[in-house]
């Protein structure tokens, strides 16, 4: 790289949900936030989610997109549909992604190559041997037991995923491709998507 040109800016990326009356999960987002500038830029970030998101949006479902590097760059927002997720096959990568990156190249190269061989999957990343999250969620499988268990190590451990860990309902377990067979159903969960919207498959859609 020449000299004179400066390294790529840092950009990051945090979605936060409207569910039409208020906005979701804020302390989980400003936590996030606050550990992302502290390990990239030092100190504290200078905006609070509460003096820049907008005051209201509405009954309808919406995602609010906040784009930020050494500041807070973009603020958007978007009427928000549920995914339809009908299969998902296993793929295997090394891709560091511990903080939300703006950048989502390598993950969309990666879904682009599964759908080339099965066009209408979803994926689902396997880093040294171990299931971590899909390309757009945090994941979460239920067991023969009833029980619900989410990947110990995930790419990203998102917002959404925090929260039921700490409220106890789904418990961070380390799972292999070779231990699909001890559950029945994986469910993908993000700031967008609950437990509760039932966006999941069977296992027997994994391939």
């Amino acid at each position: 790289m020449p000299d004179n040109l400066e390294p790529k800016e840092l950009l990051f990326l945090e979605s936060i949900k409207w569910d039409g009356a208020a906005y979701g999960l804020l302390p989980y987002h400003e936590a996030r936030i606050a550990r992302t500038w502290a390990k990239r830029f030092g100190g504290e970030p200078p905006f609070k989610l509460a003096k820049v998101l907008p005051v209201t949006l509405g009954p309808t479902l919406t995602k609010v997109r906040l784009i930020y590097g050494q500041g807070l760059l973009k603020v958007t927002s978007a009427p928000y549909v549920l995914p339809e997720i009908k299969k998902a096959i296993l793929v295997k990568s090394e891709l560091d992604y511990g903080d939300k990156f703006l950048d989502r190249s390598e993950i969309e190269a990666l879904k682009a190559q599964a759908k080339a061989n099965q066009p209408g999957a979803e994926i689902i990343i396997v880093k040294n041997g171990f299931i971590t999250d899909s390309s757009i969620a945090n994941l979460v499988f239920q067991d023969r037991a009833g029980n619900f268990k989410t990947p110990l190590n995930p790419l990203l451990p998102g917002v959404k995923r925090a929260a039921l860990i700490d409220a106890s309902r789904i418990a961070p377990t380390p799972i292999t491709p070779g231990d699909l067979g001890n559950y029945l159903t994986v469910s993908f969960i993000n700031a967008m998507i609950d437990l509760e919207d039932n966006v999941r498959l069977d296992i027997s859609d994994i391939s």
